[in-house]
């Protein structure tokens, strides 16, 4: 957690869209559309760590893979370093790719278990004419060092290490083209807790050393509160509250948010939180209740939240902390 922001903005992301088309009938046309990302605006600034939550649907990877454009957009604009991203060429963009890596969520399916680790380390460093030769091995081996592994291990291969040693790998790879911005999904989601927080203060001490700006999908409230500057808190394609960390935590205002942080366990149960017990399923992103897409679960929803869609609004005048709540606005 970068506790000393510079307050500039490195990515900018405006009402971004990423519908899916649904095939049906005889000739498989198009009938209908998956909203994975519905109209989702928020900037990260320099040096910053935003994390993103939310239940398994909720089209978070999605986001981060639209943002950095491995998906290609429904709609909205995603500008880095004030840079309109979509519009250029695969070609030009490229030469952004250096600067924004995204690292994934299994340490297992992420590797190529045919290359060594000198090649999977070392195949960015050629493709983009950065290293050859001699000086590829040697900027892997010093990578390995980096991520707390052995220079040793250059020829092994993906199947000779654990889990947390293979994510390690995955975190050199992604730091081989020296970027400054890395979208990290899901990236301690498949390790015991012992091995996630030695992976979470890894990302830590790397964002420290090489001034790193990192957007932390999870579904995990706590890792997040661990590692994150600011939290977003996503539902069903949308954002519903985004605030820095420690309000997020002291004082939810979305009644999701407080769900889940209710659901957090804790080691010495007091009695002075009381479990909050959503009903029903996350709806089917491809038929979105109207109104408040959170209120065929809500807790304490109101006659308006059936037929009105609240946006993004300030808690109370506070424009760090945002909510899209009919409660809070009516």
């Amino acid at each position: 957690m970068n506790n000393s922001l510079t307050g500039d903005v490195l990515v900018e992301v405006r009402k971004l869209v990423k519908h899916f088309p649904v095939a049906g009938g005889l000739f498989s046309r198009t009938v209908d559309y998956l909203k994975a990302v519905d109209e989702v605006s928020f900037n990260i600034k320099k040096g910053e760590t935003l994390g993103i939550v939310g239940e398994s649907g909720c089209g978070k990877s999605t986001l981060g893979r639209v943002i950095i454009r491995l998906l290609e957009p429904t709609s909205g604009e995603v500008l880095f370093r004030g840079q309109k991203i979509f519009g250029i060429p695969r070609k030009e963009f490229q030469k952004l790719r250096r600067d924004m890596q995204i690292m994934f969520q299994d340490p297992y399916g992420s590797l190529n278990p045919r290359m060594s680790v000198e090649k999977i380390i070392g195949e960015p460093l050629e493709i983009h004419g950065i290293a050859k030769g001699s000086q590829r091995i040697e900027r892997v081996k010093e990578l390995l060092e980096v991520v707390g592994l052995s220079p040793s291990h250059i020829h092994k291969y993906p199947h000779m290490f654990s889990g947390g040693q293979r994510q390690r790998i995955g975190v050199a790879r992604t730091l081989a083209l020296r970027p400054i911005f890395m979208i990290l999904d899901e990236p301690v989601s498949s390790l015991d807790v012992s091995t996630q927080s030695q992976i979470i203060n890894l990302f830590e001490d790397l964002q420290e050393k090489f001034a790193l700006t990192y957007l932390f999908i999870s579904h995990d409230l706590s890792v997040v509160k661990h590692i994150s500057d600011r939290v977003g808190v996503m539902y069903l394609g949308q954002i519903v509250e985004m605030a820095p960390v420690s309000k997020i935590f002291s004082h939810p205002s979305h009644p999701y948010t407080k769900a889940l942080l209710s659901a957090i366990p804790k080691l010495k149960p007091d009695g002075s939180r009381k479990r909050i017990l959503l009903t029903g399923d996350l709806p089917s992103p491809i038929h979105v209740p109207k109104g408040c897409r959170f209120h065929t679960r809500c807790y304490m929803k109101m006659d308006i939240c059936v037929s009105h869609e609240p946006t993004l609004m300030p808690v109370d005048g506070d424009k760090e902390h945002l909510v899209a709540c009919n409660l809070k606005t009516s």
